[in-house]
């Protein structure tokens, strides 16, 4: 997967189904269909990660993609921790 496919990526996997989010800016979640019944879905999106390819490299483009799009669950920030 290119920089370019960015995009492509995050929306074909919306379309097959996924609940892909952001995590905070550390990570992101894609395997977790909408609906966990909808058997199908698990499919689709499987196909979709096996079509685009390696994405490792693109992991803080992704991110900052899905913050653009606002498919982000925001990490809230524990006062006396040393987590962040």
């Amino acid at each position: 997967m290119t920089k370019d496919e960015v995009s492509a990526f995050v929306i074909a996997m919306i379309e097959a189904g996924s609940n892909i989010q952001a995590i905070g800016n550390i990570g992101y979640v894609l395997a977790e269909p909408v609906d966990p019944t909808d058997k199908e879905a698990y499919r689709r999106i499987e196909l979709v990660s096996s079509a685009f390819g390696e994405r490792d490299h693109l992991k803080d483009q992704i991110i900052a993609y899905l913050h653009e799009i606002g498919r982000v669950v925001e990490i809230p920030e524990e006062s006396g921790t040393d987590l962040m």
